[in-house]
C-alpha cells in the first residue's frame, strides 16, 4: 500500500518537502531540488545518552559509549567487507555521527547513482554483524579515538563545562564512552541495543536533491523491514537548577588559555516555547558576543581574545544551556566581562536596531545553509530533531523581537546556575 504523500511549502519562498510514513515504520522527509547531487541522512533516535532505558517491560543500563560503538560497526557487512567500500565503488562519500540524542549514517552522491547508494544505506544499517573478534579489533580503534580527543583542548574544555553544569545528566560524558566502559561491550549487547534502537519506527530517513518520493519508496519496500517492536523509553536522571560545579581549570599543551562559559537552563518543558526561546536566546548570544558586538572588538584590540569566539543557545530533549568561548591570555578578565555583559542586558535590555541586524544575519546563515543538497538534508533533520519545521523558522525569526529575548535571559540568569572552565597552558 503506497503510503499518503503530504506535501509543506512556503507559499513566499516556493520552498518545500514532502513527507510520508512508510509502511515498515520509517518516517520520511524529500526536500527536492535541482542540485547536481543528492544526500540522503539515516537517523536511529539512540544516541550517546540513551545508556538507560525501559524496555518490554524491563529497565535496562548499558556502558557508556554503545550507541557510539554501534556506529562503527554497522559499516562493516557480513562478507567481512565493509559498507564504505560499496560506496567507493559508486563515487559516493559516506559518513556517520553520533551525538548525545541521536545516530546518524549518511551519503552524497551523484544523481545517477543515488538509488543503489540508498540501497547500500538501509541495507547495512539494518543488517547488523558482530563478532568477538571483529569487536575486539573494534574496541582498539575506538580507544585509539577517545585517546585523541581526551588530547584535544578544544574537546576537553567543552566537556568540563558540561561536568560542572551537570551533576546526573548524560550530556556530561563524551559520547564516545570511556576506555573503561567499552571493555564491557560484548556482540551479544551490540545486538540487543541494535534491536532496541534500530527499529524501522525509530527511524527517521532525510533525502535532498533529484530524488523521486515513489523512486524511494521502491527501494525502502525492497530492503527496509517491517519489524514491530515493543517501544524503548528513555530514563533519564533527576538534575538539579544550579551548576553542579562552578568552575574547573586544566593544563594542557596550548599555547594560550580556552575557555568556556556556560549557563545551565533548567525550563525545558515546554517544547513550543523551546523553539522560540532558542531562537531568541541564540540571536541575543550573537548580538552580545559575536564578532561584530561591543564586547568582542573591545577585548579583542585590548588584546584579550584571540580568534574566533563562539556563543550560543543550544538543546537538546533533557538539557538546554547558553555559552560562551573562545581563547583569551587573560581568560578570568574575560569571565568577569562575560558577567558584566549579561547583567547589563538583563537590567537595561538591549538596542533594538542591534537585535534587529542580528536577526539579519541569523536569516543570511539559513539561506545560506540551503546551498547544497547535504547542507539541506542536515538542515532539515537538524529542524525534525527539534520537532521544528525547517519552512517555518524564516516567521518564527522574523517574530522574535529584543523584549522577548530578554525576558528570556531574566528568566534563565542566575550565578548559581553558570559555570566556568578553563584549558590553560602548561606551567
Amino acid at each position: 500500500m503506497k503510503p499518503e504523500i503530504k506535501e509543506h511549502k512556503d507559499v513566499v519562498t516556493g520552498e518545500r518537502y514532502l513527507s510520508f510514513k512508510h509502511k515498515s515504520g520509517v518516517t520520511v522527509l524529500i526536500c527536492p531540488n535541482t542540485y547536481s547531487t543528492s544526500c540522503a541522512v539515516y537517523t536511529s533516535r539512540c544516541g550517546g545518552g540513551d545508556s538507560k532505558f525501559e524496555f518490554g517491560g524491563k529497565i535496562y543500563e548499558t556502558p557508556l559509549g554503545i550507541a557510539h560503538f554501534l556506529e562503527h560497526k554497522l559499516f562493516e557487512t557480513e562478507d567481512s567487507g565493509d559498507a564504505f567500500r560499496l560506496f567507493s565503488q559508486l563515487g559516493a562519500d559516506s559518513n556517520a555521527f553520533t551525538s548525545h540524542q541521536a545516530t546518524s549514517y549518511t551519503f552524497t552522491s551523484s544523481n545517477d547513482t543515488f538509488y543503489e547508494s540508498l540501497k547500500i544505506l538501509l541495507d547495512f544499517v539494518h543488517k547488523p554483524h558482530f563478532t568477538v573478534e571483529s569487536v575486539e579489533k573494534e574496541r582498539g580503534i575506538i580507544e585509539e579515538e577517545i585517546k585523541m580527543y581526551a588530547d584535544s583542548p578544544d574537546n576537553r574544555v567543552y566537556y568540563e563545562l558540561m561536568r560542572c553544569l551537570y551533576k546526573n545528566n548524560g550530556v556530561r560524558y563524551d559520547v564516545g564512552g570511556t576506555v573503561q566502559s567499552i571493555s564491557e561491550i560484548t556482540p551479544e549487547l551490540l545486538y540487543f541495543c541494535h534491536k532496541v534502537f534500530y527499529c524501522p519506527s525509530n527511524m527517521v530517513l532525510i533525502a535532498a536533491g533529484n530524488v523521486d518520493a515513489d523512486k524511494m519508496i521502491a527501494v525502502m519496500d525492497e530492503v527496509v523491514p517491517c519489524i514491530k517492536n515493543s517501544r524503548f523509553k528513555r530514563i533519564r536522571p533527576d538534575e538539579p537548577e544550579d551548576a553542579y560545579r562552578r568552575g574547573s581549570k586544566l593544563y594542557m599543551d596550548v599555547s594560550e588559555p580556552l575557555f568556556c562559559f556556560g549557563i545551565k537552563d533548567p525550563d525545558i518543558k515546554d517544547t513550543r516555547l523551546m523553539r522560540r526561546k532558542s531562537v531568541a536566546l541564540s540571536v541575543l548570544a550573537n548580538m552580545l558576543f559575536g564578532e561584530s558586538s561591543s564586547f568582542y572588538c573591545d577585548l579583542y584590540e585590548k588584546g584579550l581574545l584571540s580568534g574566533d569566539i563562539d556563543a550560543g543557545y543550544f538543546y537538546g530533549d533533557d538539557h538546554a544551556y547558553f555559552s560562551v568561548s573562545g581563547e583569551s591570555r587573560k581568560p578570568y578578565a574575560v569571565k568577569k566581562r562575560i558577567y558584566e555583559t549579561l547583567e547589563k542586558a538583563v537590567s537595561d535590555g538591549v538596542d533594538y536596531e542591534s537585535f534587529e541586524l542580528a536577526k539579519k544575519i541569523f536569516y543570511a546563515n539559513y539561506v545560506y545553509s540551503m546551498q547544497n543538497s547535504q547542507a539541506v538534508a542536515y538542515t532539515l533533520l537538524s529542524f525534525y530533531q527539534s520537532g521544528d519545521d525547517m519552512l517555518k523558522y524564516p516567521k518564527l525569526l522574523s517574530g522574535i523581537h529584543a523584549p522577548f529575548a530578554v525576558s528570556c535571559l531574566k528568566e534563565m540568569y542566575k550565578k548559581e546556575r553558570s559555570a566556568y572552565a578553563v584549558v590553560s597552558p602548561l606551567k
